[in-house]
């Protein structure tokens, strides 16, 4: 995400995930290390002097990492609920690493109380040590972690989504992509449309050309447009393919066959009706995110109704096609819209360890699919605008404005 951050502002993809978690790896083992050695100082009794170079490091590690943690706090201050999930993820091993902790403090303890003359100072000191010690063994009494669970409490197999295809093993939002992620028994793919300036809905996730295609060669004065202020003739001339075989996002190209790598090396944009029969041939269901156009669009007005016509036209059963939370949201009669993640979130903590299980029921696939029982309103509707189709008596039109199968709701 902080990638995406940096690419939406300075225009250049790179890829900073390494130096992170590098400079957080080596600023953790240097702080680490001096409290090791301030515990050693501890233990032989004497005091701990700092040299100015470690006092002026350490205030270094403190800055950037209230500078971090407030980025972290403004940009992505709903992802904090994972750090709950983590924590209960990762309670077993943490409590195991706790016990050994306390159990190598044993002998600093020991050797302070030995040191001390007063008998009230030795009194509290092993009261206190034994008190921790005797939380730490009480503690898995009160973990409720999803990675503990009865086997004939565990729940049905997740759904499981290919997001933009299977970006690691073709580029992605691809033919070669979506094929790749259905030939892994994936439940559906997921896909970004948007409509091209002709009226061609395809398939792309950024606002822009230059991080997935070849633009800046074939219309190097055009490399900042928008996508979807090109015609399809223009875009579909575009190479959506060798970027991946150069950047290699995942280190993964390395591992491909060399028939792969070349098909991955020609792919080009997809078109959604390309999409949408890749997906019928593989019975699978597709997950969409339709982005809203530019209001200068020639089809700004009627983008949803072109959109949905197409998908219609590809045969597809209504209960196979999703709409994802995004610019465009979709409403399945008085069904919320369900973001797998919030889900999850939900499941893992509000619930106790043994209704967790949901976490893994009420994907968005399961969830709207069980609540598809008798036939309901398809609403589609934008921030601005709203179209409506009802499930039993959808029917293509060609005209941007409602016809009597359509109805229009305020919101």
């Amino acid at each position: 995400m902080y990638c995406r951050f940096l690419y939406n502002r300075t225009g250049q993809w790179s890829d900073w995930s390494i130096p992170i978690l590098v400079s957080t790896a080596a600023g953790f083992t240097y702080i680490t290390a001096l409290l090791i050695l301030a515990l050693c100082h501890i233990a032989v009794g004497q005091q701990l002097n700092l040299h100015w170079l470690h006092k002026g490091c350490l205030a270094i590690v403190l800055i950037a990492t209230v500078v971090a943690m407030t980025s972290i706090e403004q940009m992505w201050d709903e992802e904090w609920e994972v750090l709950i999930i983590s924590f209960q993820a990762t309670a077993p091993f943490l409590h195991i690493g706790a016990l050994v902790a306390i159990t190598l403090l044993s002998w600093i303890i020991a050797g302070q109380f030995a040191r001390s003359e007063k008998a009230i100072f030795q009194v509290c000191l092993i009261l206190a040590y034994l008190a921790v010690v005797i939380a730490l063994y009480l503690v898995p009494m009160t973990i409720s972690s999803p990675c503990i669970m009865e086997r004939d409490l565990l729940g049905h197999k997740p759904s499981i989504i290919g997001h933009r295809g299977a970006p690691m093993l073709a580029p992605e939002n691809t033919l070669m992509s979506f094929r790749k992620a259905l030939e892994q028994r994936t439940s559906g793919v997921q896909a970004d449309v948007m409509v091209s300036y002709d009226g061609i809905p395809f398939i792309m996730h950024d606002d822009t050309l230059r991080r997935t295609t070849n633009i800046h060669q074939v219309f190097p004065e055009l490399s900042t447009q928008l996508s979807t202020m090109f015609n399809w003739t223009d875009l579909e001339r575009l190479n959506a393919g060798e970027w991946f075989i150069k950047t290699d996002p995942f280190w993964t190209v390395g591992s491909l066959s060399p028939q792969d790598m070349t098909e991955a090396d020609n792919q080009s944009i997809c078109k959604l009706s390309d999409l949408l029969e890749v997906v019928r041939d593989h019975n699978a269901s597709v997950l969409l995110r339709i982005h809203r156009l530019p209001t200068q669009h020639p089809h700004y007005d009627n983008y949803i109704n072109i959109t949905v016509n197409t998908i219609l036209q590809a045969g597809l059963p209504q209960e196979q096609v999703h709409g994802q939370p995004g610019n465009i949201r979709w409403r399945l009669g008085s069904i919320r819209t369900y973001n797998p993640e919030q889900i999850m979130l939900s499941a893992a903590v509000r619930r106790t360890s043994r209704d967790v299980r949901i976490m893994k029921e009420k994907l968005i696939f399961s969830e709207i699919n069980n609540s598809m029982d008798t036939p309901e309103e398809l609403s589609l509707y934008s921030e601005n605008r709203y179209d409506g189709f009802s499930n039993d008596v959808i029917t293509p039109t060609t005209d941007s404005k409602p016809n009597s199968s359509q109805r229009i709701e305020e919101t």
